[in-house]
């Protein structure tokens, strides 16, 4: 039961409970993929365990929703997910498998994890510096692939980030970067310009969106180290650097409050942590690291 929870929190965010009685356990797709196990329902559609029937192994099948697959919206993120991750290659970024279409339904596969996500990890605690800088050096380079591919991950948070169990519990947790559901790809012709959405909507997780996209502006790289800088300061401090009773007021802390002190909620961190922070957590886009690369060598540096 424990492998299953694990499970659950890798390969989809916002799940719901797990059924029992599910009507679709047994179901072939594409007279490939058996499905066995519910781990959950999220946004987008219904994540199982299934069978690669030719190769013997166990994979996660992301399924969207019947009652969406006529919501050309809903198909176009679907299809979108897939063109995301199969274009990264990082061995910290999810592996995709397969996409096909049975009865009307599109589905993808994945591989299936064992582990934890990061939130449950936090759950402990904060995390020592040396650990933070592993996490963190690890999704930056699943991140720094996908911003040179044109990919934007829109909603990076504790969730989306799973940690392995190594093999016979040797060595640490492998970090993987999980659900670019709401990725959306640069067109070449737009990157420069940094377009990839329509103005004035609001996209992401309110305890980790950047101040841009609170306020319905258009992403670009900076977004997703903004929220990755929220994760960062969470995993040093135990705490969020900016709270809310509601999303709206989260939001609007992001926009409107000052850069809270990390030193100030955990005295031992190193006194340049805030620096690295008044950058990272820029309200401007602009004054913030554009370059995953930069962004982890930068917190290298100010924890040394």
């Amino acid at each position: 039961m424990r492998g299953s929870l694990d499970r659950l929190a890798a390969l989809a965010c916002r799940l719901g409970a797990v059924s029992e009685a599910d009507p679709r356990y047994g179901q072939v797709l594409d007279g490939r993929y058996r499905l066995e196990e519910l781990l959950g329902e999220g946004q987008m559609g219904r994540v199982y365990v299934a069978e690669q029937l030719a190769m013997k192994r166990k994979v996660a099948v992301k399924l969207l929703r019947p009652e969406d697959v006529e919501d050309e919206r809903s198909v176009a993120r679907f299809r979108r997910e897939v063109d995301a991750v199969t274009r990264l290659r990082s061995p910290h970024c999810i592996t995709f498998f397969d996409f096909g279409i049975e009865g009307g339904e599109l589905f993808i596969v994945m591989e299936l994890l064992e582990g934890e996500n990061l939130r449950q990890c936090l759950e402990r605690g904060p995390l020592p510096p040396t650990e933070v800088r592993r996490i963190v050096d690890a999704t930056c380079e699943c991140l720094a692939e996908a911003h040179a591919a044109g990919v934007l991950h829109r909603d990076l948070k504790p969730e989306n980030v799973f940690l392995c169990r190594p093999p016979a519990a040797k060595g640490p947790p492998h970090v993987k970067v999980l659900d670019f559901g709401l990725a959306k790809l640069i067109a070449p012709e737009d990157r420069d310009a940094g377009v990839i959405t329509r103005p004035k909507t609001v996209v992401g997780t309110a305890a980790y969106l950047a101040p841009e996209m609170a306020r319905g502006a258009d992403p670009d790289a900076t977004s997703d180290l903004y929220a990755l800088g929220v994760m960062t300061f969470e995993m040093l401090t135990g705490t969020r650097p900016f709270s809310g009773d509601n999303p709206t007021r989260m939001m609007l802390a992001h926009v409107s409050e000052p850069i809270p002190s990390a030193v100030a909620r955990r005295a031992e961190l190193p006194r340049g942590i805030d620096a690295f922070f008044s950058i990272a957590l820029a309200k401007d886009r602009a004054e913030r690291f554009d370059d995953a690369t930069r962004f982890a060598a930068a917190l290298a540096s100010a924890l040394d």
